[in-house]
């Protein structure tokens, strides 16, 4: 598969502050709706760890670079970046891009 063709996953992770994390998840909630709506987006799926409500784990798929980067450019990213990361630990999220196994 060529970068045109081959999908874009990712997992990100993040914490929130202690007392967040319902804003946290609320906030997630209203970008996953504009994110879901965006061209080349497949899904956006919200998942907290079992024993930890405070740990998010949000699992994205976009169809190919092209609808990945114009996922990047979206208003709605900056946005959403800049309101959440005064409620998480650290630097904000830790991004792992995933790759079909062949």
């Amino acid at each position: 598969m060529s970068a045109d063709t081959e999908p874009v996953t990712l997992i990100a992770t993040f914490r929130a502050i202690e007392g967040q994390d319902s804003k946290v998840l609320s906030l997630i909630g209203e970008y996953g709706l504009a994110v879901r709506a965006e061209p080349g987006n497949i899904f956006f799926d919200i998942y907290t760890e079992h024993d930890d409500d405070r740990a998010f784990v949000i699992v994205e798929r976009y169809s190919n670079q092209h609808a990945f980067d114009q996922h990047l450019a979206g208003d709605e990213g900056k946005v959403f970046n800049q309101q959440l990361a005064p409620m998480v630990e650290g630097e904000g999220s830790q991004l792992q891009f995933l790759r079909i196994a062949t």
